[in-house]
């Protein structure tokens, strides 16, 4: 019997949750249904992952497929723990509040809370930085129940007192910089990589 339990997609604090991060319950009665389940996961995923009583990770590897294969996932599985997307939401909101309290923004003000919001979305989407007005504005309208256009109103408001800002940069300019910096705080904390980790042979 196969007993899958998810935590439904949600928001919250500007980012939504891992779907890949759900908990499955497989309860067996026999040896054959162990090896049957065990059998379906590695055919599935290529490895099974169990964790002993310390909290450390051991894989089970299929190699069927060849020494190539079972090598690609074993290093595949090793460079995800090096990967930013590893790190929690709680670590990302810390990573991103620090840059943002470097600049002295104010956290009351609807625009910091937009930029918090965009910033832990384009942590987990670095794609997004390349389409800041086509993609994040609008989610950001969406997360706060306002318009794009005052979403760049409200971003303007809060950065006005930076340096970046009197200096004649704009808002895009300016979250860019700040996805940066957070970007570089979070791989000099966790000694991770600020992109999804990828492995070929």
């Amino acid at each position: 019997m196969n007993a899958d339990s998810s935590v439904a997609q949600r928001t919250t604090f500007g980012y939504n949750l891992d779907p890949e991060r759900e908990v499955g319950f497989y309860v067996v009665c026999s040896d054959r249904m162990i090896m049957d389940n065990i059998n379906t996961m590695m055919k599935k995923r290529g490895l099974v992952g169990i964790s002993d009583t310390a909290g450390r990770m051991h894989y089970l590897v299929d190699a069927r497929s060849g020494a190539v294969s079972a090598g690609g996932r074993i290093a595949g599985q090793a460079l995800k723990g090096l990967d930013h997307s590893s790190l929690s939401n709680a670590e990302v909101l810390r990573g991103v509040e620090k840059v943002l309290d470097g600049y002295f923004l104010d956290r009351v003000l609807l625009g910091t809370r937009i930029a918090r919001y965009m910033l832990v979305q384009s942590v987990r989407d670095p794609s997004l930085m390349s389409t800041v007005t086509k993609r994040l504005y609008p989610m950001a309208g969406d997360e706060f129940g306002i318009m794009p256009a005052q979403v760049e109103r409200n971003l303007r408001y809060a950065f006005r007192k930076m340096k970046v800002f009197e200096d004649g940069r704009r808002n895009v300019y300016i979250l860019r910089k700040l996805h940066d910096e957070v970007s570089a705080l979070l791989v000099k904390q966790h000694d991770c990589v600020p992109y999804p980790a990828h492995f070929s042979l």
